[in-house]
């Protein structure tokens, strides 16, 4: 009597691993819609003003889908800081990788940071949730202190091509770069 040769163990797990997958990318993508719609409501509505309630509705979730994620408002918000500071990241390697002038690439860096907040309501979002970071009862990123070491950084290697003046303060000016374009931001929203 001939017996079909049994199964390997990674074909009989095969099915459960597409099903995983399956529920995994289903996951994330309900995480990034509740990203989304919490990100418009605090650009909108600022911390206070966002009732959990009311994104679950715009959603069509369940709370417990949303609490599957975040188990509280203050978490929500922090991942929407975190996930700000981590895209300006992905935008300044993007940038830098685009000029071979450092100052140009900063000029270039400060104008889209720019348009980004015009344009962003999850940048807008992340902005005024630092900016009621008071009323967060979770620890948030500190704010600016990433953009002030990598403008540093960046100024120090423009003047090691010759790019800046080596007598400049690449600290002092990159804290008053920073400074500027925050103020600027903060001022155009009035």
């Amino acid at each position: 009597m001939s017996r079909s040769p049994r199964p390997l163990p990674q074909q009989q797990d095969e099915p459960r691993r597409r099903a995983t997958t399956r529920r995994s990318v289903r996951g994330d993508v309900t995480r990034e819609r509740i990203l989304e719609a919490a990100a418009r409501a605090f650009d909108r509505r600022g911390y206070l003003g966002v009732n959990l309630n009311d994104v679950v509705q715009q959603l069509g979730l369940t709370k417990g889908a949303l609490y599957h994620f975040f188990p509280n408002k203050e978490r929500l918000a922090a991942e929407i800081v975190r996930r700000h500071f981590a895209g300006w990241e992905r935008l300044a390697s993007r940038v830098l990788g685009e000029h071979d002038n450092l100052v140009d690439a900063l000029i270039d860096m400060s104008y889209r940071v720019g348009r980004t907040y015009q344009t962003d309501s999850f940048t807008r979002a992340a902005v005024r949730l630092q900016n009621e970071r008071n009323l967060i009862r979770t620890e948030l990123p500190e704010p600016f202190v990433g953009w002030i070491e990598r403008v540093t950084q960046l100024l120090e290697t423009a003047k090691a091509r010759g790019q800046v003046r080596t007598s400049v303060d690449s600290a002092a000016a990159a804290h008053l770069m920073v400074s500027f374009f925050y103020g600027a931001q903060a001022v155009s929203e009035h």
